[in-house]
C-alpha cells in the first residue's frame, strides 16, 4: 500500500502482474497452468469461430435442418451411438423436406432425381471419406470401401462371377442343407413350446450359409445353437464402430493405432477392436488352405475363387487379397440377409391377414407341384413364382432395410443442384435406404405402412407405378455400387420364409413390442421373441 498526500490507493502485488518476467519468475506449476488456460481460451475461441461459421456463413447454410445438426457434427454423432438413426432421419424428413442438412458439411436428401443422378448407373460419383473406416488394417482395399472408382470396377469384376445368379443356383442344394438342418433345430424348439429368440436363430442359418458356400463347411452356429467363438458379436461390433467412427475425425485411428492397442493391453483388456475375434478366425482359414491348397476330399467353394484370382497385372492374388474377399461374404453377407429374414417374419407374424394370404400361397404351391409326395422342399424358382409373397418379400424389406446409415457421396467438380439448393464441388450428400424407401413422395400417403398388394398389379397403370417405384428402392443400394450378394439374400430369402411358414405356425411373444430395432450400420433386431408349433396338412 503506497499514501500521496493523504490518498490512499492499493496497487495489485506484483505477482499477480501478467508479465513477461513473471511468468519466467514463477514456479514450473504456475506455467504450466497458465499456458492450459491460454490452450483451453484458444480451443473454445477456435470451436465457438467455428460455430458461428457453420450456421452463418457456410455455403450450405440455408439448407434447413436441425440448429444442434447445423452447428456440429455431434449431433448426428449421438444418434448413430446410441442407434436410432432409423427413426431419426425419417423424423428429419418429415419436418425438413426431402432436403435436409445432417450436420455442417452434409446433406440428406429423398429427392427422385437427385437418387438417381449420384447414385444410377453411369453417374460415377465418388464415395465420401466415411467408406474409409471400412478399411481393414493388414488388408488390400475391398470393392465396397475402395473411393476409386477404377480400383472399384476392377476388384468387383474379378469376383462378380461368383455372385451371380447363375453361381449361385448351383449352390442352392448347399443352401437347403443349411436349410434342412435349421428345420430341425426349430423342430426341436417347437416341441419344447417355449418362447425362443428367432433372431439369433436366422442369423445362425445366414451365418451358416455363408461359412457352406465361401470356406467349404458349416461353421457350427446352427449345430451348436449359439455363436461359436463370438465370430458374430465380433462382426456386429466391429460393423458398430466401423460405421459410427466414420463420422469422426481420424476414424478409426482411434481404435487402430499402436498406442491404444498397447494401453488396452497394459490395463489388462484383451484387445480394443472386437473385429479381431473374426479376423482372426478367418486368417487362420485362409492361411491353412493357401498352404495346403483344396485337398482332394474338398469341393471348389468361393474362397477358392477368391485365392485363384488375379491382380490388375495379371499376377496371382495375395493373402491381403483374399482375405477382404472374405471379409465381404462372411461379414457382410450373413447379417443383411438375417436382417430381410426377419423384416419379413416380423411384418408376417403382425398383420394377421397378409400371413393367412400367405400360408394359402404356398400351401397351394406345394400341393400343386406334389412336392409332399416327392419329399422335398420348394426350390428358389418355383418360390420366385408365388406372386403374394414375393409381394410380402419387397414389401418388408422396403421397410425394414438391412442398412439404414446414410451412404454418403461427393459432389462431383461441377456441384449439383438439388432441388433450389447448390451444392458446391466436394460436398457429402447422401441418403439413407430406410428415408428413401418410405417417402410419400415415392410411395404415397402409406408409405411406412406394410401392404404388400401395392406390388400386385391391378392395371396397367399399377404396372407402370410399379416399375418406377421398383426403380427408386434403395433396399440393395443403387447402381453400380449395389449390393453384390443380392442374389445370394434373395434365394435365402424366399427359401426361408416359404418353407418356415409352410411347416410352422408362429407368434410373436408381444405383439405391442414383438422386436426391438438397433441401427449400428446394420439396422439388427434384437429381443424377437416367439413361439411355434408344428402345423398339420
Amino acid at each position: 500500500m503506497e499514501v500521496y498526500e493523504n490518498h490512499t490507493r492499493l496497487r495489485p502485488a506484483s505477482y499477480l502482474q501478467p508479465t513477461v518476467s513473471n511468468i519466467y519468475h514463477a514456479p514450473p506449476s504456475s506455467v504450466l497452468l497458465l499456458l492450459w488456460l491460454f490452450k483451453w481460451r484458444v480451443l473454445v475461441t477456435i470451436v465457438f469461430l467455428r460455430i458461428i461459421y457453420n450456421l452463418f456463413f457456410h455455403p450450405l447454410r440455408k439448407i434447413p435442418g436441425p440448429f444442434l445438426a447445423r452447428a456440429s457434427g455431434l449431433w448426428r454423432l449421438i444418434r448413430y451411438f446410441r442407434g436410432t438413426w432409423h427413426e431419426d432421419v425419417l423424423t428429419l424428413h418429415k419436418r425438413y423436406g426431402q432436403v435436409v442438412r445432417i450436420s455442417p458439411g452434409e446433406v440428406s436428401f429423398t429427392d427422385q432425381d437427385a437418387i438417381k443422378a449420384i447414385y444410377g448407373h453411369g453417374k460415377h460419383v465418388s464415395k465420401a471419406a466415411f467408406y474409409d473406416a471400412f478399411l481393414v488394417p493388414n488388408m488390400t482395399a475391398s470393392f465396397f470401401a475402395t473411393r476409386n472408382n477404377n480400383a472399384h470396377r476392377f476388384l468387383r469384376s474379378r469376383v462378380a462371377s461368383a455372385y451371380s445368379m447363375t453361381s449361385i443356383l448351383t449352390m442352392e442344394p448347399l443352401i437347403q442343407e443349411v436349410m434342412d438342418l435349421n428345420l430341425r433345430k426349430l423342430d426341436e424348439l417347437a416341441i419344447n413350446n417355449k418362447a425362443f429368440a428367432i433372431d439369433k436363430m436366422v442369423n445362425y442359418f445366414t451365418s451358416d450359409v455363408v461359412g457352406h458356400l465361401a470356406i467349404g463347411g458349416m461353421v457350427g452356429f446352427l449345430e451348436q445353437t449359439k455363436d461359436v467363438g463370438g465370430i458374430i458379436q465380433s462382426i456386429h461390433d466391429g460393423f458398430y464402430f466401423m460405421g459410427n467412427m466414420g463420422i469422426l475425425p481420424l476414424q478409426m485411428f482411434w481404435i487402430n493405432n499402436p498406442v491404444s492397442k498397447w494401453l488396452t493391453k497394459k490395463f489388462g483388456g484383451d484387445r480394443l477392436n472386437a473385429f479381431d475375434v473374426f479376423i482372426d478366425w478367418l486368417d487362420s482359414r485362409v492361411e491353412e488352405r493357401m498352404t495346403n491348397g483344396l485337398l482332394p476330399t474338398q469341393r471348389r467353394d468361393l474362397l477358392q475363387h477368391f485365392i485363384e484370382a488375379k491382380d490388375p497385372r495379371g499376377c496371382p492374388v495375395g493373402k491381403k487379397d483374399v482375405m477382404i474377399e472374405g471379409v465381404n461374404i462372411l461379414a457382410a453377407g450373413s447379417d443383411t440377409t438375417a436382417i430381410g429374414i426377419l423384416a419379413c417374419l416380423g411384418y408376417i407374424l403382425t398383420n394377421p391377414d397378409s400371413k393367412a394370404k400367405l400360408i394359402q400361397e404356398i400351401d397351394g404351391a406345394y400341393e400343386q407341384l406334389g412336392l409332399a409326395e416327392q419329399g422335398r422342399e420348394i426350390t428358389f424358382k418355383e418360390a420366385e413364382k408365388l406372386p403374394y409373397l414375393s409381394a410380402v418379400i419387397m414389401e418388408s424389406t422396403r421397410l425394414h432395410p438391412s442398412i439404414q446409415y446414410q451412404l454418403p457421396r461427393l459432389v462431383p467438380s461441377e456441384g449439383f443442384q438439388l432441388g433450389e439448393y447448390f451444392l458446391p464441388p466436394g460436398t457429402t450428400c447422401g441418403t439413407s435406404a430406410r428415408a428413401v424407401n418410405c417417402s410419400r413422395e415415392i410411395f404415397g400417403s402409406d408409405a411406412e405402412h406394410f401392404r404388400p398388394e401395392r406390388w400386385i398389379p391391378q392395371s396397367p397403370e399399377d404396372e407402370q407405378r410399379i416399375k418406377r417405384e421398383k426403380s427408386l428402392l434403395m433396399t440393395f443400394g443403387m447402381g453400380s455400387r449395389s449390393c453384390i450378394g443380392k442374389n445370394l439374400a434373395t434365394v435365402e430369402l424366399y427359401k426361408y420364409i416359404a418353407q418356415f411358414f409352410r411347416h410352422y405356425d408362429a407368434e410373436v411373444s408381444n405383439m405391442k413390442k414383438p422386436w426391438i430395432t438397433k441401427t449400428q450400420w446394420f439396422s439388427l433386431h434384437l429381443d424377437f421373441l416367439v413361439t411355434i408349433t408344428r402345423r398339420e396338412y
